[in-house]
């Protein structure tokens, strides 16, 4: 199987319609298979729906595409996304404040959120605002004086049973989730958004907004070759 080709998988899933996307170089697509909820003719639930879904269609776009995904986007519209403000404030007694002291910042917010919100996972954490000696800005030079600093962040989270659920649903693929982007959030966020909720994904992912903070990913233990050689071909 090839493996060194760079291409990016995206599953979005709503009440209404699941649809699965491959992207290579992030805007190339090469594959998209799309089904709206309400042409099942059997009255399951949305779990079902899934469950047929991916049984149809993972093993498929592997042998179309001739190699194996690995890790998936998921795009999800739900109602148990959450929305937490929270802001941090520095003193910089008119001194210089750097890339790196708003990193620290950033951090320690960060960790703050994660400790009150033990039951719920960070999905985007996005700069709202800067103020500086109680004036608001919207972007920041490097290495800027002030008074005083106070960063307001809007935080997206998600509970940590869905993530479970939907890790639980593509586990069985030996497939893991890179990312998960509220389809509300890209909406809200994405100034190109066009009603493509994996293309939107896609490139929301890649493109350089100075606001928006990425997470650096944990590594995963790869699953068995033998595991995968034979998910492929049996």
């Amino acid at each position: 199987m090839n493996s060194k080709k760079s291409i990016e998988s995206f599953f979005y899933i709503s009440p209404n319609k699941l649809s699965l996307c491959i992207f290579e170089d992030i805007d190339q697509k090469i594959f998209e298979k799309e089904v709206l909820v309400h042409r099942y003719e059997k009255k399951e639930n949305l779990n079902n729906i899934i469950d047929e879904f991916l049984d149809q269609n993972i093993v498929k776009i592997e042998r179309k595409i001739g190699m194996f995904i690995n890790e998936i986007n998921l795009v999800v519209l739900d109602k148990n996304f959450i929305k937490i403000q929270a802001s941090i404030k520095k003193n910089g007694k008119s001194d210089k404040i750097s890339s790196n002291d708003i990193s620290r910042m950033l951090f320690d917010l960060k960790q703050q959120i994660k400790e009150n919100n033990s039951d719920k996972t960070i999905t985007h954490m996005r700069i709202n605002n800067f103020l500086l000696d109680k004036k608001k800005y919207y972007k920041l030079d490097d290495n800027f004086k002030c008074n005083e600093l106070c960063l307001q962040i809007d935080f997206i989270c998600l509970s940590n049973k869905t993530i479970h659920d939907f890790s639980e649903k593509i586990k069985k693929y030996q497939i893991s989730i890179d990312k998960i982007f509220s389809a509300e959030y890209l909406k809200d966020n994405y100034n190109s958004y066009d009603g493509n909720e994996c293309f939107a994904a896609a490139n929301f992912k890649h493109e350089n907004d100075e606001n928006e903070v990425h997470f650096k990913k944990k590594m995963t233990t790869n699953t068995g070759f033998f595991e995968r050689f034979f998910r492929f071909f049996g």
